[in-house]
């Protein structure tokens, strides 16, 4: 049997509430060493996409899988590659191939993982508010907040859930299904 409930961790204000008692697996983004340790990353950008801050912290972190979908990353002994599925999921979200939906934000992808990988029955997402993001404009946010319902309509299909945590973009999943 596989893990349960896993917290899924961006680097955004509700990341505050978040308390690590009560979940099986943590998987952060990017730099979340930077803030605080989780058991596994999710990196999808190159290395150049990073402020030289931000990729010191992915590259002293030490997570005990580094889930990327870039070779660049593969010198990492923690490296772990994923397939991602071409275009993103504006009108359903396809669990069953072994490549991984995708959106414009790393969370998503780690919330798939914690699904396909991990057997999660619970998802709670922390610090994925995606107000005031900088490199998130209004539409954008909107494509990702379709994304994730669609998301969490085949999550919900597969008896698993994804809770929000915080006031951010999100929010509006906690009722989409209940």
């Amino acid at each position: 049997m596989g893990t349960l409930k896993i917290a899924v961790l961006g680097l955004g204000p509700s990341l505050e509430e978040f308390k690590p008692n009560g979940y099986d697996l943590t998987i952060g983004v990017n730099d979340i060493f930077s803030r605080l340790p989780v058991d596994h990353i999710v990196c999808l950008d190159r290395q150049d996409r990073f402020t030289p801050e931000r990729l010191a912290a992915i590259k002293a972190s030490t997570p005990q899988r580094f889930y990327t979908q870039l070779p660049e990353w593969n010198y990492r002994p923690d490296y772990f590659e994923i397939k991602l599925q071409e275009g993103f999921p504006s009108y359903i979200c396809q669990l069953n191939p072994v490549a991984l939906p995708k959106s414009l934000c790393s969370p998503f992808v780690a919330c798939a993982i914690a699904f396909k990988f991990h057997d999660a029955k619970e998802i709670h997402l922390y610090g994925v508010d995606l107000l005031n993001h900088p490199n998130l404009g209004a539409d954008c946010v909107m494509q990702i907040q379709k994304h994730f319902q669609n998301l969490q309509l085949a999550l919900y299909a597969r008896v698993c859930r994804i809770v929000v945590h915080g006031s951010g973009a999100l929010l509006p999943l906690n009722v989409l299904v209940q």
